[in-house]
């Protein structure tokens, strides 16, 4: 499995290292954004590790950046901000993991291997469904919406995959939260509210029917 670690401490990139080559792990150290991005392009990467103050651009720049263009590799972001407002930002452009600097490198690769996991979770019996104008593959991680195809974040796809294979099925933003981000998230359920705003603005004029149920959370009409 080959994993990518974003960060410019050279003590952090060799503890990191050293620590995943242990646990069999394939660990390439990129230094800074572009260094980073140059990685990507040249070879397969499984999960990143991104730390968000880097010496050429912010993290939180290439966290957006890595959801537009690699939004199916997941990435756990490490930092010594430890304030919530960076978490909750964090996690609204698309971590899947969150880790504040000093951390165990035990913790560390525990939610790794449960990010991993979650992503190599097997899938429902049917890999790709038809709703209405809508069409989702679960193996492509694909969205169409009226035969034009509409790009998304690996949590966006997550959440409409969580509602269309539970047709009519009430999730609160708890369950949402839980399932789609895959461990238990202490910040602000508004992060759900905002992820299906920005859901609701790609696929207009088309909407596939994400419904509100005010005072518990969202179903998929159709």
């Amino acid at each position: 499995m080959n994993i990518l670690i974003i960060e410019d401490d050279p003590s952090i990139q060799m503890l990191l290292k050293l620590s995943l080559e242990v646990e069999g792990f394939k660990p390439v150290i990129a230094g800074s954004v572009a260094a980073g991005m140059e990685a990507l392009n040249k070879r397969t990467t499984d999960l990143i590790l991104l730390d968000l103050m880097l010496p050429d651009r912010s993290g939180l720049e290439l966290l957006q950046t890595l959801q537009q263009q690699y939004a199916t590799i997941p990435v756990i972001v490490l930092t010594a901000k430890n304030e919530m407002n960076d978490k909750i930002l964090g996690f609204q452009l698309g971590a899947d993991d969150y880790l504040t600097k000093p951390f165990e490198t035990r913790e560390l690769i525990v939610r790794i291997r449960a990010v991993m996991r979650r992503m190599k979770a097997a899938a429902p019996a049917a890999e790709a469904l038809h709703i209405g104008v809508m069409e989702i593959d679960k193996r492509e991680r694909s969205l169409k919406v009226a035969s034009l195809p509409i790009k998304t974040t690996s949590k966006e796809f997550d959440f409409l995959w969580l509602l269309c294979s539970h047709p009519k099925k009430v999730f609160t933003r708890e369950e949402i939260l839980e399932q789609v981000w895959g461990f238990e998230y202490y910040g602000q359920t508004r992060s759900v509210d905002m992820m299906v705003n920005r859901l609701r603005e790609k696929i207009k004029p088309h909407d596939p029917m994400i419904a509100t149920v005010h005072g518990m959370g969202y179903k998929l009409e159709g």
